[in-house]
This record gives C-alpha cells, sequence and structure tokens, in this order.
C-alpha cells in the first residue's frame, strides 16, 4: 500500500511540473512587434506582437470585441489615431488614409 502512495505521489508531482512548466501558445513572450521562437533562438516578427504594440501606443483596447485584436476597423481607427508615431508607423503603412491617397 506504501508503494502505491509514494508512485501516485511522484506521478502526481511529475504531472503538476510538467504542467507549470509548458505554457500555452497564447502567452508569446512579446518585445516590442517581435516574439521569441526558440526554435530560431531568437526573436520574429508575430502579428499578436504587433497588434498589442499598436493597442498600447494608441491607447485602444487590444481584447475584447471591440479590441484591435478581434476587429480590423479598430486596428484601423488605432493606426489613424496614433499611426505617425515612430514606434508603430511600420506596422500602420497601407491602413491610413493618407497610405491610400485619401485625405479624410
Amino acid at each position: 500500500m506504501m508503494t502505491k502512495l509514494v508512485t501516485f505521489a511522484s506521478l502526481g508531482g511529475a504531472l503538476l511540473l510538467m504542467a507549470a512548466s509548458t505554457s500555452p501558445a497564447s502567452a508569446l513572450q512579446c518585445r516590442g512587434a517581435f516574439a521569441y521562437n526558440p526554435a530560431a533562438g531568437g526573436w520574429i516578427s508575430h502579428s499578436i506582437c504587433e497588434d498589442r504594440l499598436i493597442a498600447q501606443v494608441s491607447g485602444y483596447p487590444y481584447a475584447g470585441k471591440k479590441g484591435v485584436k478581434q476587429n480590423p476597423n479598430t486596428k484601423k481607427d488605432a493606426c489613424m489615431f496614433a499611426g505617425s508615431d515612430i514606434r508603430i508607423s511600420h506596422l500602420c503603412a497601407g491602413l491610413r488614409p493618407e497610405d491610400q491617397g485619401r485625405y479624410d
């Protein structure tokens, strides 16, 4: 009975350790518009990190029904609001009216 208890406890501890060490796919390590890619061993451009940066700079919400992540119109509005900011001007290229030959 004692060996079964010890085996069960060690198996439970191993599963708990494994669950704690793996992070969900949505938990990216963003640094600006770049995400860390362990397979490449470095930082790569990632659309989720880009959207988070646009939301952070412009003050618009990132998630939710009216957030930059879910609504392309919100992303366009955020770029129109803060697209001239040097930190996100390259991410907003093509979304602002002046990029399309219009000056609304």
